[in-house]
C-alpha cells in the first residue's frame, strides 16, 4: 500500500466512529473513553483522541490509529483493515505495483470454494431430503439463492476436490471444515449430512459455515463453525451483511438462521441472529451501527423471554443517550418461522410495531419471569432490578432508570399497580382440544404406522390450534410422498420426533397409549375411541374454557354475557340432538 494513499485514509475517517462501531465509547471532554478491548477491566482506560487521531489504553499500553485498531479488534491483515475502511467510506484502492499477499488469502479461497460446492450439492441428489426439509419450512428458492445455502454430503468429495484446487492440509484445517482423519490422506468434514448455511462477516466474505442435521437422531441438531483466524463467533451476526443493505434500515435480532431466512422472506430485510445463545458487545454495537433501537423478537415461551432477559444484562451495560433496545413478544409458542410460514406476517409486524423500549421491558420481564405474589417476593424482584440498573455505564441514563424503577416500585406498594402480564399468560391452561390435539399427533409420531389403518378420520380432523395443524399437514404429506418407500416414511417421523421431544415427554404423561412402549394394537384402538369422541363434541366447548377463564380473571358485563350465551349454545345442541 502506497504511504500517501493510508495518510489520505486516515484524514478521511473518524477514528472515534471506527472505534465506537466495536466497543461502546463515552465522551470526556474533547476525548472519548471506552473499556478496553484487549485486556480484561472494569474501568475504561483506553481513550480516543479524534483531533490526533490515535488511541491509548493506560492499562495495557496498547497503542494505534484507526488502521491499527480495526487489524487487532477484528484480527486481519493490515492490508485487510484498509480495504474494510475504504470499501466503508466509499473511497476507491489505488492500483498497487507491488501486490501485498494476504496470509489468510488460502482460508478465504478455500471458505468460498466450499461454499459454493455446497450450494451446488443442494441441487443434486444428494441434496434431496434438505431440500425437502427448506420446503417444509415454506423457504423459496429466490430465499435459498440469498443466502447462499448449501448441503454436505456423506462423502470425500469435498476434500478431493480442495485437494485437486491445490490447497493445502494446513490450509483446510485452518478453515474450521476439516479435521484430521487417522488416515493421513483423508480428513474429515465436520459437516456431512447437514444443511449449510453460510456465515458472512459485514463486509459479505464468507468466513465460516452453520449447519442442520437432516437424517441423523443422534447428532447435534445445529453445529457452527470453530473459531478460526478468520472467524471469531462473538464478532458476527448471520444475516448482517444482507441487514446492513436492507432498506428498512431497522435491526430485528431472532434466534436462528431460519428465523432470519422467513423474516427476510416477508419483508424483513433487517432480521440478524446471533450465532448461539447469548450476546457480545460487539454484536450489540453492530446492530447500534444500523439504528439507535434495535429490536428483540424471541419465541413467545417462556424459553424465549428467560434468553431475551439474559441478553439485558449485557445491553444495560453499554446503553447510552439515543441507544437502546425495544423487545417484540409473539404470541405463546410461537416463533416468527412459525408464523410465516403459516401466512401470518401480520402477527409478526404488529409484534414489532408495538415492541416495548427497553425501560419497560426490564420491568415486566421481571413479573412474568419470577414470583411477586407475596411482600417478600416483590422486594426480592426490586432489589434485582435496581442492582441490574447500576451496572448502567452512562451516568444520565443510570439516573433516569433508577428514577422509573422507583416510580413504578411507589406504584406496586399503594396497589395501584396492575402487574403488565399476568404470570399464567407464559404458562396457561391448555384447552381440552389442544391437549386432545397433541395426543393425535404425538400417538401419530410413536406409532407411524398406524397412520393408514386411521387414515380417512385423521384427514378429517378440524385442528384449532395453529402448530397443531401444522404438524399434521406435514405428517400427511410425509406418507403421500413416501407411500411406496415406507422407510422414508418413517425416517421423516423419526425426525420430526426428534424436534418435539419435549412435547411428546408430556403428553405421554397423560396419555399412556401414546407411549412408544405400547403396541400398535393398542395404541389404534384408543386413538380411534379418541376420534370419535373429539368429533362428536362440538367446538363450543373450548370457547366455553376459555369464557370461564376470561371471567374468573377479570368479571365484567361483557364476558359474563358471553359465558351466558355459550351455555345456551351447549343446551341448544343438546336439545337438538
Amino acid at each position: 500500500m502506497n504511504k500517501e494513499f493510508i495518510e489520505f485514509l486516515k484524514s478521511q475517517i473518524s477514528i472515534v466512529d471506527v472505534v465506537s462501531s466495536r466497543i461502546s465509547l463515552r465522551r470526556s471532554g474533547r476525548d472519548w473513553f471506552g473499556l478496553c478491548p484487549f485486556h480484561k477491566e472494569k474501568t475504561s482506560s483506553l481513550k480516543v483522541d479524534p483531533n490526533k487521531g490515535f488511541f491509548h489504553c493506560f492499562g495495557c499500553g496498547v497503542h494505534g490509529d484507526a488502521i491499527s485498531f480495526v487489524q487487532d479488534f477484528d484480527r486481519i491483515s493490515f492490508v485487510e483493515a484498509v480495504e474494510h475502511l475504504a470499501h466503508q467510506y466509499g473511497i476507491p484502492l489505488p492500483l498497487r505495483e507491488n501486490v501485498f499477499v494476504d496470509p489468510h488469502k488460502p482460508v478465504y479461497d478455500a471458505i468460498t470454494q466450499m461454499k459454493n460446492w455446497f450450494a451446488r450439492q443442494l441441487n443434486e441428489p444428494a441434496g434431496k431430503d434438505a431440500l425437502k426439509y427448506l420446503e417444509s419450512r415454506k423457504i423459496s428458492r429466490e430465499s435459498i439463492e440469498k443466502f447462499q445455502l448449501g448441503f454436505a454430503p456423506d462423502n470425500q468429495e469435498l476434500f478431493r476436490h480442495l485437494r485437486q484446487q491445490g490447497f493445502s492440509f494446513d490450509v483446510l484445517l485452518k478453515t474450521g471444515v476439516f479435521s484430521r482423519s487417522k488416515y493421513q490422506e483423508d480428513m474429515i468434514n465436520r459437516y456431512h449430512g447437514r444443511l449449510i448455511f453460510p456465515i458472512s462477516d459485514s463486509f459479505g466474505k464468507c468466513v465460516g459455515f452453520g449447519g442442520r442435521i437432516i437424517r441423523e437422531e443422534n447428532a447435534a441438531k445445529y453445529i457452527n463453525s470453530p473459531e478460526t483466524e478468520i472467524f471469531v463467533k462473538s464478532n458476527h451476526l448471520y444475516g448482517y451483511f444482507l441487514a446492513k443493505r436492507g432498506k428498512t434500515r431497522e435491526v430485528i435480532l431472532t434466534e436462528g438462521y431460519i428465523d432470519v431466512i422467513s423474516m427476510h422472506q416477508a419483508g424483513f430485510d433487517g432480521a440478524v441472529a446471533p450465532l448461539g445463545t447469548s450476546i457480545s458487545e460487539h454484536q450489540i454495537n453492530l446492530c447500534w451501527n444500523i439504528c439507535a433501537n434495535p429490536i428483540i423478537s424471541l419465541d413467545g415461551d417462556s424459553a424465549g423471554i428467560k434468553a431475551s432477559y439474559r441478553w439485558i444484562d449485557k445491553i444495560l451495560l453499554l446503553i447510552t443517550a439515543g441507544k437502546s433496545f425495544k423487545f417484540a413478544r409473539l404470541p405463546q409458542g410461537l416463533d416468527p418461522d412459525q408464523l410465516i410460514a403459516g401466512n401470518q406476517s401480520d402477527v409478526v409486524r404488529a409484534a414489532i410495531t408495538d415492541a416495548v423500549p427497553l425501560s419497560e421491558w426490564i420491568w415486566d420481564g421481571a413479573f412474568l419471569l419470577y414470583p411477586s405474589e407475596t411482600p417478600e417476593q416483590k422486594a426480592a424482584l426490586m432489589k434485582m432490578l435496581m442492582s441490574k440498573v447500576e451496572t448502567i455505564r452512562d451516568v444520565s441514563v443510570k439516573k433516569l432508570y433508577i428514577q422509573s424503577l422507583k416510580e413504578r416500585e411507589r406504584s406496586l406498594y399503594r396497589r395501584k399497580f396492575k402487574a403488565p402480564i399476568k404470570q399464567e399468560n407464559i404458562h396457561p391452561v391448555i384447552s381440552i382440544h389442544e391437549k386432545i390435539e397433541k395426543i393425535f399427533i404425538v400417538t401419530i409420531l410413536n406409532h407411524p404406522y398406524i397412520l393408514e389403518s386411521i387414515m380417512e378420520n385423521f384427514i378429517e380432523l378440524e385442528f384449532s390450534n395453529f402448530r397443531m395443524r401444522e404438524l399434521k399437514k406435514h405428517i400427511l404429506d410425509c406418507y403421500n410422498h413416501n407411500r411406496s418407500k415406507m422407510e422414508e416414511y418413517i425416517a421423516a417421523i423419526a425426525l420430526l420426533k426428534n424436534e418435539l421431544a419435549v412435547d411428546i415427554k408430556d403428553v405421554e404423561l397423560y396419555a399412556k397409549f401414546s407411549c412408544e412402549s405400547v403396541s400398535d394394537e393398542e395404541a389404534t384402538t384408543s386413538l380411534s375411541k379418541l376420534m370419535d369422541r373429539y368429533c362428536s363434541e362440538p367446538i363450543v366447548y373450548a370457547d366455553l374454557q376459555e369464557a370461564t377463564s376470561s371471567l374468573k380473571s377479570s368479571f365484567s358485563k361483557d364476558n359474563w354475557q358471553r359465558l351466558k350465551a355459550l351455555k345456551q349454545e351447549i343446551i341448544a345442541n343438546r336439545t337438538n340432538k
